[in-house]
């Protein structure tokens, strides 16, 4: 994994957030100003106004600083803006953006090439709605293309040399959609080159006490997960249900939602599976799995057999029964960046919940005053009693691959 995890401290979040959220002001100003595309207002919030647009959520500010503050999150849990190990020693010259909405990651790879001695770099960001700020005046060499992905993208075949996919499950309505923009993102990428997809799970599940690390996971990414306490996953980590109420009923009603609209609730399962069904197309595939959990975890405290959770066991991949035979230790303290990074995904979580509220609560069936009372608990729940100390968590995935040409 490339990266300065120190670099990406709570502080630098916050400074990057704020100046962000201001050019993001400016550029949304701008474009609802004059843009002619229709849009819709539901429970207070605009959404695009073409019906046969399943994307699910609002296009305004509070949405914008939603999907900042979640980026800022997960180049923190990564430790930087590129997981994929190919650009250690060289830096791309022509970059690719898929759905990049406020740009906030071309600006912060360009950022993170600058600081590894690179300039000549050029990034084009492509999306349905132009929210992205003029980052020619923060000095990088940018520029934007409208588009709607449902077509295929507007440039020619092996443009670009670093095709970079972030959060476009919402944006297909059907898995085959999904896997055409994939493929037409390997078509722009140069023989050789580097795509790199980010997903999030829409569902939420409860991680059980102590996974061992993957096998075959570098030390470098132990220590990662370890810096940002988050948990490398993989197919036979133990998950199970939301324990929490509110989180369970949301995950009712999201299932139901996104059926009717042919979302996928799960779009992980998704990307992985399209990263390995065409092994002709995509060689030396890596992937990192994460989950992050919404708060504090009981059983990172109590441990096993009620002592005291060992601070880095769990990343080790020790058993149960090793983990018995050690002696008692300290209970584990969260750092206050730490405590930050799962507050920012609790956060952003409830944010995403309320930005579907038009679609769930008709799944609900409850009327506005019972979706408010609802609402009200959830809230007091997750933000003040600690309501997902049994592990619920946020689980994310990163995905990179060469073109084979």
């Amino acid at each position: 994994m490339l990266g300065e995890p120190k670099e990406l401290t709570l502080e630098r979040l916050r400074t990057t957030s704020s100046a962000s959220s201001k050019q993001n002001r400016n550029a949304f100003t701008d474009y609802m100003t004059s843009i002619s595309a229709p849009f819709v207002y539901r429970h207070g919030r605009r959404f695009l106004g073409d019906p046969s647009l399943s994307y699910p959520l609002p296009i305004d500010l509070v949405e914008l600083h939603r999907q900042t503050l979640r980026t800022l999150m997960l180049m923190r849990v990564h430790g930087s803006p590129i997981c994929s190990p190919f650009f250690e020693n060289s830096a791309p010259k022509m970059v690719l953006e898929v759905a990049c909405g406020s740009a906030l990651w071309s600006s912060a790879c360009h950022d993170y090439f600058k600081r590894q001695g690179y300039s000549n770099i050029s990034f084009t960001g492509v999306d349905i709605a132009a929210l992205s700020p003029d980052l020619k005046a923060q000095g990088l060499d940018w520029r934007f293309v409208q588009h709607d992905l449902r077509s295929a993208l507007p440039f020619p075949d092996e443009e670009f040399d670093f095709v970079f996919v972030k959060d476009v499950g919402l944006t297909a309505p059907e898995p085959a959609l999904g896997e055409s923009i994939l493929a037409d993102s390997l078509r722009v990428l140069r023989p050789g080159g580097v795509i790199e997809v980010w997903e999030s799970d829409h569902l939420f599940r409860t991680l059980l006490p102590h996974p061992a690390i993957p096998p075959g996971t570098t030390e470098q990414d132990v220590d990662q997960a370890e810096n940002s306490a988050t948990y490398i996953i993989s197919p036979s980590t133990g998950f199970a249900k939301a324990q929490n109420k509110y989180l369970s009923d949301y995950n009712t009603w999201l299932q139901l939602a996104f059926d009717r609209n042919h979302l996928t609730p799960v779009p992980c399962a998704l990307t992985g599976w399209t990263f390995s069904s065409d092994p002709e197309a995509i060689g030396h595939i890596g992937t990192r799995r994460i989950a992050i959990p919404f708060g504090e975890v009981r059983w990172e405290r109590e441990g096993v057999g009620g002592e005291a959770a060992p601070s880095r066991g769990h990343l080790r991949g020790k058993s149960v029964v090793m983990a018995e035979k050690q002696s008692k230790v300290e209970p584990r303290t969260l750092t206050p960046d730490q405590v930050a990074l799962r507050r920012t995904a609790l956060t952003t979580t409830i944010q995403f919940i309320e930005a579907l509220e038009p679609m769930l609560k008709v799944e609900s069936g409850k009327r506005q005053d019972e979706w408010d009372r609802w609402w009200a608990g959830m809230t007091n729940d997750l933000l003040e009693q600690n309501g997902t100390i049994n592990g619920e968590c946020l689980e994310i995935g990163v995905w990179w691959g060469l073109k084979k040409g």
